[in-house]
């Protein structure tokens, strides 16, 4: 049976100021108070809340068996235009660190699509809401530890950036993905059996951390030569030493590793508790498609593996 709300108890006030993140249903999110731009209409021409709606309404009209997951809003630190503003006015009217005195601007979205789920995989829609626009993607979902998989560039949608499309074809694509959900999820499926059968020798795993460094200082440069060459790093340098540090226990416990091992540890790292909501997604894709480009799985499908840094 279709589950639009969560089960979880419909909030009365946030406290951003002790934590990063705060967890709600559907119901709370509604109750936040809705930002408008200059023109009277919503910022980015949708409120967080009617985009969730949207996109439930998509699941419901191809019989998806479908929850509403998780929805997280976040902080950051950016004093022009904050993740989460709180209005002195409206906590006049309904008090301290209400619901309803919140402007939400980061928000991240999970639906959990159940049909042919297995003990270790569903399918999950990711939805983010965030200062540059909407962004979307579909994939496998680990259910033991709740890790996201994104393993093609085209199950990846924007309203901003270099391949922004409008808001009506973005919800158009996301139609187009669950209207072929079948096939798309076989595809995904058959490509996490090559990444589990591709092994992964001690000297590669080096190799390769090294590479995610190599990738990050040339993103992070201001030498154009190098940044414009790397469109997103996978991980930052905080968690490339979180990552090296995890594959390294992995590697004791493990008497061999696979793609899907190196995958698997870095998926705990796009998790709206653990990185900045905007680059979730972005950063999940960027790791898969270097790892496949590295090992040589299937051609790399992404700018970002350069052939010479240094040519």
């Amino acid at each position: 049976m279709n589950e639009v709300t969560q089960a979880m108890p419909d909030r009365q006030a946030f406290d951003f100021q002790n934590n990063k993140v705060e967890i709600m249903d559907l119901p709370t999110l509604r109750r936040t108070h809705m930002e408008d731009g200059p023109n009277g209409l919503p910022m980015r021409d949708i409120y967080h809340f009617n985009a969730i709606e949207r996109v439930t309404e998509i699941c419901e009209r191809y019989n998806l068996d479908f929850t509403l997951e998780e929805i997280f809003a976040a902080q950051n630190n950016s004093k022009h235009q904050p993740g989460v503003s709180v209005l002195k006015k409206q906590e006049d009217l309904y008090g301290e660190k209400a619901v309803e005195a919140h402007i939400l601007r980061r928000v991240y979205t999970t639906i959990y699509i159940h049909d042919h789920e297995t003990d270790e995989l569903a399918t999950s829609l990711v939805l983010t809401y965030h200062q540059d626009g909407l962004q979307a993607a579909i994939g496998p979902c680990v259910k033991m530890c709740h890790n996201q998989c994104i393993l093609f560039p085209e199950r990846t949608v924007s309203t901003y950036g270099k391949t922004k499309v409008g808001l009506d074809d973005f919800f158009a694509v996301i139609d187009g993905w669950l209207g072929e959900f079948e096939v798309q999820m076989t595809q995904d499926r058959e490509r996490i059996v090559r990444l589990k059968n591709t092994l992964v020798g001690e000297q590669d795993i080096y190799t390769y951390i090294g590479l995610l460094n190599v990738l990050r200082v040339a993103h992070d440069s201001s030498d154009k030569r190098l940044n414009s060459r790397v469109a997103t790093y996978p991980l930052n340098q905080t968690q490339i030493n979180s990552f090296t540090e995890d594959v390294l226990k992995r590697m004791m416990e493990k008497s061999a590793m696979t793609a899907w091992d190196l995958y698997n540890v870095a998926t705990e790292y796009y998790k709206p508790e653990r990185a900045e909501i905007p680059t979730l997604v972005p950063q999940n894709l960027a790791f898969a498609t270097t790892l496949y480009g590295f090992l040589g799985i299937d051609e790399a499908q992404e700018e970002q593996i350069p052939e010479r840094l240094s040519a």
